[in-house]
């Protein structure tokens, strides 16, 4: 399975200091998005619909079955008033390499810059693709209306097998808006594995 995911906005380097509530705005972002995936992917809504009917045989229509399976995997990581559904979990055997292009408004284009900015701002994206370990982590904010369940990769970043990162130049953003300092543009190939045969390859695959 491989998708793409899309970031646009700020995006700060991770540095020495933790910055919580500018990973979880874009964990927000990417929220929608997968979300859509889990809507629109067979596999993954015939996956759902095989937990909801894990739970109830003979419930409800098909839709209905789908909801009840997201509600139970959401369930399965509760944290800090939130039910988070990774794609990516040690728990289903899943791996996954991250291809990234990056953009932004700074003309350099090497991986190691001399401040470290570039590895902490590719570290903050991986911490937002990731679960949340407390309210602290994220941001203090709590779900909002749309949020119940909320939508992950991963379920802890040590999933990643494989990074590539790409760099260039952000020259302007959607609508023409002239970049801030801060901003960025993200293009994330994931591509997902299942390691090994078992009975979750037929999801996954």
């Amino acid at each position: 399975m491989e998708f793409r995911l899309l970031y646009e906005g700020e995006l700060l380097s991770s540095g020495n200091r933790p910055k919580p509530k500018n990973k979880h705005a874009i964990r927000r972002k990417l929220h929608p998005q997968l979300r859509r995936l889990w809507q629109t992917k067979n596999n993954l809504r015939q996956y759902a619909e095989h937990l909801g009917s894990s739970v109830d045989p003979h419930g409800g229509t098909e839709e209905e079955r789908i909801k009840r399976g997201i509600a139970g995997l959401g369930a399965s990581w509760p944290i800090a008033g939130y039910n988070f559904v990774p794609l990516v979990t040690s728990r289903w055997a899943l791996r996954c390499s991250v291809d990234i292009l990056l953009l932004r408004p700074d003309e350099t284009q090497v991986i190691h810059s001399d401040g470290g900015d570039l590895d902490g701002k590719v570290k903050t994206i991986f911490d937002a693709l990731q679960i949340p370990r407390s309210l602290e982590s994220a941001g203090g904010i709590g779900p909002q209306k749309d949020e119940e369940p909320f939508y992950c990769l991963l379920e802890d970043d040590k999933l990643i097998s494989e990074v590539h990162v790409t760099t260039d130049q952000l020259l302007s953003l959607p609508e023409h808006r002239r970049p801030e300092a801060s901003d960025s543009f993200a293009i994330m190939h994931v591509k997902i594995n299942h390691r090994g045969g078992g009975p979750f390859d037929r999801w996954f695959d």
